[in-house]
């Protein structure tokens, strides 16, 4: 049975982006970052164009940080609008609800210290400039002993396999400036907090002929017994929807422009490419479809191509209450 999908997606929530910042309006083209950012976690940023009158997705965002090293290049989107079309917001940032999202991602190498963000006009031209401070984060390392089968699936050259790692980045890193259909907090994709591995945990692969590799997890698996439903994580559009080899059965949803949800190794997809899904709605079951020791889900967060802690986008109170992002589990 397929999920629950519909072809014109409606948002009719109320965002609030202004919380612990004081009351105080603050002065057209202004950008508002977090405090602060940790390594592997996204954030949201909120930008006040002023009288400007340009579509949000023109404009755009970079992120410099303390070693000189440059983010990918982020697009803006609108606060999601109600079904007359009105945007719902509630800022002292402007009243009018004419302010513009970012959402970005710290990586989890990403220089510690003092970070800059810019905004810029669909020209180029620099309209607002602030500062936030990238915070540390520690990561867990683990061994993961793979028999024969599991250690050619992963390590034998195979021309297929080349072939769909080189299209799945490619999506990743794809934007459509106008892709916004995010409409709140994410769910956890699973009915479990039981996690087997977690996000940008150093991994050790062992392989079967004495061989070693070392990666870093780029998300986080739920232990879980096949047949187990998954739901989208967040309202958005399948991307993706096709059997793998390495990751098997794998949707991936768009929900804002660069943002994507991966669901790894399902053993059932209730989902084809070109729907729309609403947050909640089952998109598969977990399997142990690909490269995977037992029944799992691996659930991906990436922005504009980096992989960036899902976690940290479960349970805020308001999309995007910028200051009230939960700092994602560690060490369980």
């Amino acid at each position: 049975m397929k999920a629950s999908v519909f072809r014109h997606p409606v948002v009719t929530f109320c965002v609030v982006v202004l919380i612990h910042m004081g009351s105080s309006p603050i002065a057209a083209q202004s950008l508002v970052p977090p405090s602060g950012i940790r390594r592997g976690e996204p954030a949201f940023m909120v930008f006040d164009p002023g009288r400007a009158g340009h579509l949000p997705e023109r404009y755009t965002l970079l992120l410099r940080f303390a070693d000189g090293s440059t983010s990918p290049t982020y697009h803006g989107f609108a606060p999601p609008s109600g079904q007359d079309g009105t945007t719902k917001v509630a800022s002292a940032i402007d009243p009018s609800g004419r302010v513009i999202l970012f959402l970005v991602s710290a990586p989890v190498n990403a220089a510690l210290g003092e970070a800059v963000a810019t905004v810029k006009s669909p020209g180029g031209d620099t309209l607002a400039i602030a500062v936030f401070a990238v915070e540390d984060r520690q990561y867990l390392h683990e061994d993961l002993w793979l028999d024969a089968a599991l250690s050619s699936l992963r390590a034998d050259p195979d021309p297929l396999k080349t072939a769909q790692a080189l299209e799945y980045l490619a999506l990743l890193e794809s934007v459509n400036p106008s892709a916004a259909y995010l409409d709140g907090a994410f769910v956890r994709p699973v009915a479990t907090e039981r996690r087997t591995s977690l996000f940008a945990t150093t991994r050790r692969y062992r392989y079967a002929n004495g061989g070693v590799s070392i990666t870093t997890h780029q998300g986080i698996d739920y232990g879980c017994p096949i047949g187990t439903p998954v739901v989208a994580a967040g309202t958005g559009r399948v991307a993706m929807a096709a059997d793998r080899i390495v990751s098997g059965k794998t949707v991936i949803l768009e929900h804002l422009p660069g943002t994507y949800t991966i669901y790894m190794h399902l053993d059932t997809m209730n989902v084809t490419p070109g729907d729309y899904v609403r947050r909640g709605a089952k998109i598969g079951t977990v399997g142990k479809t690909g490269l995977a020791t037992g029944p799992h889900l691996h659930w991906e967060l990436r922005v504009m191509g980096v992989a960036s802690d899902p976690e940290a986008l479960i349970g805020l109170d308001k999309m995007p209450s910028i200051r009230t992002i939960h700092p994602a589990i560690e060490g369980r």
